[in-house]
This record gives C-alpha cells, structure tokens and sequence, in this order.
C-alpha cells in the first residue's frame, strides 16, 4: 500500500513536491486554503511569472543560518529548474538581469501546468482549507469538516505572512510551533518604502531610471541597486527600491536608522557634472535655471532638484555661480530621503524571516525536532533577492524534499 504523504499549501513549493511524490507512487493529499490554487504565482513578475534567474547563487539569499542554501543550490540550480519545467510542458525565455520567464510570458501558463499534473496524477486536492491544529502519533492528522486525513509524512508549504490576500496569513509558523520549532521575527521585504521626503506628493506617479543607495545612519552604503524607481505619495517603489527593501525593517526595527540616495545622472561623476553643468549654463546663459534644464532632466524632478539645492528657478542660468553649480551636482548625485518604513504587509512580495533553518536539514528540508515533517519554500527563515530567486529556492528546497522522502537523493553529484 503507497504511503500517504500531507501536503499544506499549494504554491509552487507545495503543487511541486507533490507532482514529484505522486511520480514515485506515493498517495498524497495537498491542502489549498483558497479556491484555487496558485493565487500568488498569478501576481509573480507583474502577472509573467519570474521563476528564476541565470544569477542564482547563495550570496541572493538572506537568513539567520548561514550558508543553509549554498548546498541546496549546488544540487537544484536554474539548469535542474529548466529540466523540471521542460517535462512539465513549461520552457524559459530570458529577461532583463537574467529573470526567466515562461515562454508564454504568463504566469497563468505555469498554475495550468502544475493543476493538469496534480490532476493527472490523481493528487487529492482540498480547497477552502485553514487548518488550524495538526496532531502526531505514529502518523500525522489533520482534522478538517468532521473529516480525519492522516500522513506517514507532513510537508508544510504554507508561504509566509505576504500578500496575505494570497492565503499567506502566517498559519505554517504556529503549526511549527506546536511541534516545538522556533520562528524568527518577521518582517516585509521586496516592499515598497516610505520616506520622509516633503517631495513624495509632488513626485507622486513618476518612473525614473536611478542608481539607488541604501545608506545606514552613519551614511555609509548598506546597498545599492539601479533600475526604475517610482515615486508615491507615501515613498519610494520600483524594482531598485524593492531590491533594498530587503534590508530595512528588521535594522528599523532595531533602531537604526537608513537613507536613501537617488543618483539621477550615474553617467557623470560629480566633478564631471559640474562641468557639464558649467557648459550647459553658458551655452543657454539667457534662459532661466529651470529652463536650461529642460531636455536633460524629466520636467517633473527640476523643481524639487532646484528646491533641495536652494537655487532659485527663476534665476538666469548665466548667473549661477559655482557655489550654486557644485550644490545642483551634488543634489543630482544624491538626492536623499530618510526611511521611515516598509510599506503594508498586503504589499510585500516576500517574508523576511520564518521558521528557524538552524532546526532544519538543509540535505532533506526535515526537521530536526520531529521525525517526517518537512519545511519547503517561504514558510523557512530564507528570502531572496527581487528577480525570480524566491521561487528557486521554492524549486529547489521542494525537490531536495521530494527526493530525501522517495530515497532518490543522491550525494554524489
């Protein structure tokens, strides 16, 4: 008789593992708190669905273990990524920064891919699912509508606390507790920022291309990522600014404090700015500062540029003088605003922080406290960076635990 195995929560972590299982002939029954399954994946890559990066590496993760997933990565990298999903009917294209998409370039394409294998394997998926007490001896059992389900193994999948309207509400970090794991704090990360710019409401809807700082409170670099940035009414967004994020809210939280420095001309150094400043101002010495701008600068940003520097908009760009000059340079190179937060929860693309990977096997994602129970995916102490890694480490501690539980894991790559 096949072994019955329980899977919570059908992401990519949970959907994954239990195609890999349900091959090796195991019966398995995977829990899916909403309706349908893959909400989250849905909204992944603005709706493309990045699942990994050709850049995958231990340095792009985060965790209070050290090291845990340099050799899970070894074992399941993008090449073994690419293999899985060519089986599963699913090949990549690559984007900007080594993010691979499906080709499809919908993030629908993946949920229908994993659904028509979990249904042609004969997985039993339960929807409208929350489960809130999981009990152990000799085997595990879940409770559900008067109903008993039981398992020789128990795979928590059940995300983190983000995007909470996904389904993550932080369930998977009271089911390890009451098999006596500990939980690191956790916190918003790939988030937008709020910032204490007077700037923010003037800004609000612009898209800029930067090189963004992250600076601590004795303005040293904490960080830095270049790309698009978005202004809002409350702070900071965009791709550059999610990058950073992953560092704020647990410094924050500890009382530090952080910055954030907008480059808007990286091309320059600031001694070359002046100097292209100086050339500018003389070639259109009759124009106001405001006006010699135009052209170089989105119309949007010249205000609050001028303002910061206290240069006058009105005044003749003929008669700046260098003092001026050198203060616009140095605002161009580093327009700062202080962090004053992560933006709300529902917005977080990821969770910083989780269930201890110090009580975990980083061989087999068991736990070392409770024989045959597993952590797969974000529910763990592990974020990555923005760009396709948090659904690689999904991929890869999934086959890691897949393989442990059917005995095909092989040490000697």
């Amino acid at each position: 008789m096949a072994k019955k195995i329980i899977v919570v929560g059908a992401g990519m972590a949970g959907s994954l593992v239990s195609i890999l299982l349900a091959r090796q002939g195991y019966k398995v029954t995977l829990f899916e708190r909403n309706k349908k399954i893959g909400k989250k994946l849905l909204a992944t890559g603005n709706g493309r669905c990045n699942i990994s990066n050709v850049n995958v590496g231990p340095n792009r993760y985060h965790s209070m273990t050290d090291n845990f997933t340099k050799i899970p990565l070894e074992y399941i990298g993008v090449k073994e990524t690419k293999e899985l999903f060519h089986e599963l009917g699913l090949d990549f294209i690559e984007g900007d920064e080594g993010k691979l998409y499906p080709r499809s370039l919908q993030a629908s394409s993946v949920v229908q891919a994993l659904l028509m294998e979990l249904n042609h394997k004969n997985i039993q998926l339960i929807y409208d699912a929350r489960i809130k007490k999981i009990e152990y001896s000799n085997k595990f059992k879940i409770s559900l509508d008067g109903k008993n389900y039981y398992g020789e193994k128990l795979i928590l999948a059940t995300g983190g606390k983000s995007y909470a309207d996904s389904g993550s509400s932080g369930d998977g970090y009271l089911m390890a507790k009451e098999f006596g794991h500990h939980v690191t704090e956790t916190y918003p990360s790939i988030v937008q920022l709020r910032t204490d710019s007077s700037y923010n409401k003037m800004l609000k809807g612009l898209k800029v291309k930067v090189k963004a700082k992250l600076l601590d409170d004795k303005f040293q670099l904490v960080r830095d990522d270049q790309g698009e940035i978005l202004f809002t009414d409350y702070g900071l967004s965009g791709p550059a600014i999610l990058q950073l994020s992953t560092m704020v809210q647990p410094g924050l939280t500890h009382g530090k404090s952080y910055w954030l420095s907008l480059d808007f001309m990286e091309e320059y150094s600031e001694e070359e700015l002046d100097v292209f400043l100086m050339d500018r101002f003389h070639r259109f010495s009759s124009r106001s500062v405001s006006e010699a701008f135009i052209g170089i600068l989105n119309s949007r940003l010249i205000g609050p540029i001028l303002k910061s520097a206290e240069v006058s908009a009105n005044k003749k760009a003929g008669d700046v003088t260098k003092k001026e000059r050198s203060c616009l340079a140095k605002t161009l190179k580093d327009f700062r605003q202080g962090v004053s937060g992560t933006y709300i929860w529902n917005q977080a693309q990821v969770t910083k922080g989780g269930v201890s990977c110090k009580e975990i096997s980083s061989l087999t994602m068991e736990s070392t406290l409770q024989k045959g129970l597993y952590f797969i995916g974000e529910v763990m102490d592990i974020d990555g960076d923005c760009g396709g890694y948090n659904l690689q480490w999904a991929i890869t501690s999934s086959v890691l635990c897949a393989r442990s539980i059917s005995d095909s894991y092989i040490l000697d790559k």
